[in-house]
């Protein structure tokens, strides 16, 4: 058995043997229930056991909780060189958390704050803010490493922390601001302080758990988030490491002289967009107008991140007006998500960009006049596969497999040449289902998993399968009707994943506010929030090109394309999409991180000087103009 002695172990076990009985444990019992069924449940496994005196004649020092004299400059004791990338103004937060021991670098011996904090590390920093080190000989949840078995075991008994499902805790998974908020709440309960929330918060289009309520209130209202909710409270985001750090040295300012000292960030950027809201939507409007559109929505993104919406006009024409939930086919701007798909999964090692997409289907994908050359996720993300683009193949697994293996199913080129270039949707299909087959999951769910549930965005390429399929306009091309909601309610998952490719190069569904946020993650480096959610690197893959310029002047990145001097701005990443009646065109500054989403329907389809549809680029520019 590990035994740990510190003073004050002797307190353990009658206060927590009090918890059960107190209003608190009485209120928390009568929502178990709820909780339970919202993934949160305080129940922990048999075994946990906690030492209330030491046996006889054995001592054994531990290191103190309490931090050590404060003479001289704290700093001087850290490893300041691997705050490195920690911004100026966090750094005292992060020290603060080094100093006292609450945070741990990590391996490399770096902090790492844009990483995602886990379960693990939230309960395990708490823990230690209690002064009370115990001891237990069993896991109290059989996920969890021993390394945590105490702090996991007070957590529970405390009431501080439980499981997730399933009789598991989960101690690598990512804490949520939801997550944390309850136990921050439950924590400051522990220590006796004042819990009640003063606040009832409401946010635009975010569902706070229920479990989560009346913690998130009190831990707003509180300021221990600080400016994490400026733009958004983002309830299922992952909270970072130098977040984690800021909420803690705010949770101990009254009870810590330290921490009371520290500068401490309490609000990010201001909005230009929003400061300059009313002039930018009469522009809006105006462009709107003058093109005949029906509806539209608009989203900006600054510095990486979700900052603004604007609506205009009707979702149905003369009966529903538009609003910055409704739901819009994207058209070609799906490759974008596609694209996105293609660099998690990369990410994750399911697939190989240079790897013969035959490979995943069981056959050879190689056009037959270039043998050595097999067609790759690359070269379909870089529209250089030679793949043929034809509305007449069939979509279905069996005529896609077909394809790949006849020499009719190509065309003249060589794969991944640039000198092959031809814009093809076809292709685009057939990388979807070649992603899902390596996958073995829907790419709704690979992206709901690893970048729309934490960003709480509502998109699918199945439109059928949105939370709130209600939500779905109806398509116009000028006053006419392209296509009916009813139609695009009715599309459901294929039988299994990459039975077709129908979907893929045009039928992503979304709010443009929505698809700002898989901009922002873009634009942020793969940060959304201050939160890592897809490694830098995959960002870089994804924004990587050659400077062999394609005609017109823009230069091929997978899969969005790069032109310099857009829209007042010295380069932007961009990409369009048109069909049934809607223009649209997403594009982000890769220096400034600021992007526009523009999703239209009803419009005229007159392009501008740069071959993008003009509505949309008249919009891009007057937003760009407000937020330089």
């Amino acid at each position: 058995m590990r035994k740990h002695w510190v003073a004050g172990a002797l307190l353990a076990l009658p206060i927590l043997m009090m918890l059960p009985f107190s209003p608190l444990a009485d209120a928390r019992g009568q929502a178990a229930d709820q909780q339970e069924a919202s993934g949160f449940s305080t129940a922990p496994s048999e075994g946990a056991k906690f030492l209330s005196e030491s046996p006889e004649g054995e001592e054994e020092a531990v290191p103190a909780v309490s931090a050590p004299p404060d003479s001289g400059d704290w700093r001087d004791t850290l490893p300041l060189a691997a705050l490195d990338g920690v911004s100026e103004e966090s750094r005292d937060a992060a020290a603060y958390t080094l100093h006292r021991g609450l945070l741990a670098l990590s391996e490399s011996g770096d902090f790492d704050p844009a990483e995602p904090a886990s379960r693990g590390e939230a309960v395990a920093a708490l823990y230690r803010l209690s002064g009370m080190l115990l001891s237990v000989d069993t896991a109290p949840y059989p996920d969890v490493p021993e390394d945590l078995w105490d702090a996991v075991a007070w957590a529970s008994s405390a009431e501080v922390a439980g499981g997730v499902a399933e009789g598991r805790f989960a101690p690598g998974s990512p804490v949520t601001r939801s997550q944390l908020a309850v136990m921050l709440h439950r924590f400051a309960a522990w220590r006796g302080e004042d819990t009640e929330s003063r606040l009832a918060l409401s946010w635009d289009g975010e569902a706070v758990p229920s479990y989560a309520e009346e913690a998130v209130n009190w831990v707003v209202g509180r300021g221990l988030y600080g400016g994490m909710t400026d733009r958004g409270l983002y309830p299922s985001l992952p909270v970072s490491r130098l977040q984690l750090a800021e909420i803690l040295a705010r949770l101990e300012r009254d009870r810590d002289s330290l921490a009371a000292s520290l500068y401490l960030p309490e609000s990010l950027f201001v909005s230009r967009s929003a400061a300059n809201h009313e002039a930018l939507s009469a522009q809006i409007e105006a462009a709107a107008r003058r093109y005949g559109a029906v509806g539209v929505q608009v989203a900006v993104v600054e510095r990486g991140a979700v900052t603004d919406t604007y609506h205009y006009g009707w979702s149905v024409k003369g009966s529903v007006p538009m609003t910055d939930q409704h739901k819009m086919r994207t058209a070609s701007l799906s490759k974008v998500a596609v694209g996105l798909s293609a660099a998690l999964l990369q990410e994750e090692g399911v697939v190989d960009y240079e790897a013969d997409i035959g490979t995943y289907w069981g056959t050879s994908a190689r056009n037959p006049r270039h043998p050595q050359q097999p067609v790759t996720i690359r070269s379909i993300l870089t529209h250089t596969s030679t793949l043929l683009n034809s509305e007449s193949i069939s979509w279905s697994y069996s005529g896609v497999k077909a394809q790949l293996g006849s020499a009719s199913g190509y065309g003249s080129g060589t794969p991944g040449d640039l000198k092959s270039w031809s814009y093809n949707n076809h292709a685009f299909g057939i990388l979807g289902q070649t992603l899902e087959l390596a996958a073995g999951r829907y790419l709704d769910d690979v992206l709901a998993e690893r970048v729309l549930a934490p960003v709480g965005a509502d998109c699918a390429f199945a439109a059928g399968e949105l939370h709130q399929p209600e939500l779905i306009s109806p398509l116009y091309r000028t006053n006419s009707l392209g296509r009916s909601a009813a139609s695009l309610r009715s599309i459901a998952h294929w039988d299994f994943p990459g039975a077709s490719g129908r979907h893929f190069a045009g039928g992503f569904t979304s709010s443009a506010q929505d698809f700002a946020k898989l901009v922002a993650l873009l634009a942020g480096d793969g940060c959304f929030e201050g939160v890592r959610l897809m490694e830098e690197a995959s960002a870089d893959l994804m924004e990587g090109h050659s400077w062999q310029a394609l005609p017109g002047g823009t230069y091929q990145a997978l899969p969005m394309r790069f032109r310099p001097d857009l829209y007042g701005r010295e380069g932007l990443y961009y990409h369009t999409g048109s069909a049934y009646g809607v223009y649209n065109l997403v594009s982000y500054d890769p220096i400034s991180g600021d992007g526009v989403v523009v999703l239209t329907m009803g419009a005229s389809g007159k392009k501008d000087a740069w071959d993008i549809y003009a509505i949309c680029g008249e919009i891009t520019q007057a937003v760009y103009d407000a937020v330089r």
